[in-house]
């Protein structure tokens, strides 16, 4: 029997709840046992064990996550070439962040056969414009494409007809240059609220980029060069103490919406 491996990176979550349905579906084969990790994770199996791979990652201002390209950065070139199906969950437009993935997979000889962007709610959006519903949400028919995209690889990888490809250059990305600069320069600060806070230490723990750490007294200290806006601190506080907002903490975070969705809160 052949061996799918789902690698994935999650910050808020909608990563992980993607990432495994596509488990969820794909292990109704009888023809591939397939594995699912967290690039957290500390026991990732050797990738050259596996028939083909499938890469998750969020989209942040129109790139993927720094923690998958520093993975895949250190990880050696595979001793052969392995098809792989790669996505991403963008909150807006996800321009040429598969792309951008997609070519460094290729310096490894993972060779991408097909490529995703599912919609899910922003982690981003969702603190700094919570009037926005649309920020909160996964694409209504996230479901059915999951079947649809499931059977499409499993399809390609069986009658072994699928061609590498790169992902073709989004000419929007041009005029939204000045924004990706942007968001990737400027970290939005994390304000803590000391007075909700129960110096529980979930964030400290949970950061994927060590941008918090415990003061004498357990409070978390933002390290604003380390933070990557995913903003899992945030969202998942269970005392709502840490905001993009001096004044006051938020209202509504994404930690509800993936409650509904069956995704824990320990990424």
């Amino acid at each position: 029997m052949k061996k799918i491996l789902i690698l994935y990176f999650s910050g808020a979550g909608a990563t992980k709840k993607i990432s495994r349905q596509l488990h969820g579906r794909l292990s109704l084969s009888r023809n591939y046992d397939v594995d699912i990790f967290s690039i957290e994770a500390e026991d990732i199996p050797d990738i050259n064990g596996y028939d083909a791979l499938i890469v998750g990652t969020p989209c942040y201002h129109a790139a993927p996550a720094k923690l998958v390209t520093h993975y895949f950065r250190a990880l050696p070139k595979l001793a052969k070439e392995m098809p792989a199906f790669i996505f991403n969950t963008r909150g807006l437009a996800s321009l040429n962040t598969n792309r951008i993935l997609s070519k460094q997979l290729q310096k490894k000889n993972i060779i991408t056969i097909m490529d995703r962007a599912y919609r899910s709610p922003a982690s981003d959006g969702s603190l700094i414009a919570p009037f926005v519903s649309r920020f909160f949400e996964f694409d209504s028919y996230i479901e059915k494409k999951i079947v649809r995209d499931c059977t499409l690889f499993l399809r390609l990888l069986k009658d072994e007809v699928a061609h590498g490809y790169t992902p073709p250059f989004q000419v929007r990305s041009i005029v939204n240059a000045p924004n990706k600069a942007a968001g990737q320069i400027v970290t939005l600060k994390v304000h803590l609220h000391k007075q909700r806070c129960s110096k529980c230490g979930k964030c400290v723990k949970q950061c994927p980029h060590n941008a918090l750490l415990a003061d004498k007294d357990g409070h978390p200290v933002f390290i604003p060069k380390k933070c990557e806006n995913c903003y899992r601190c945030i969202h998942h506080c269970p005392e709502l103490a840490l905001s993009l907002s001096k004044k006051k903490p938020p209202k509504k975070t994404l930690a509800a919406v993936y409650k509904e969705n069956r995704v824990e809160e320990s990424i």
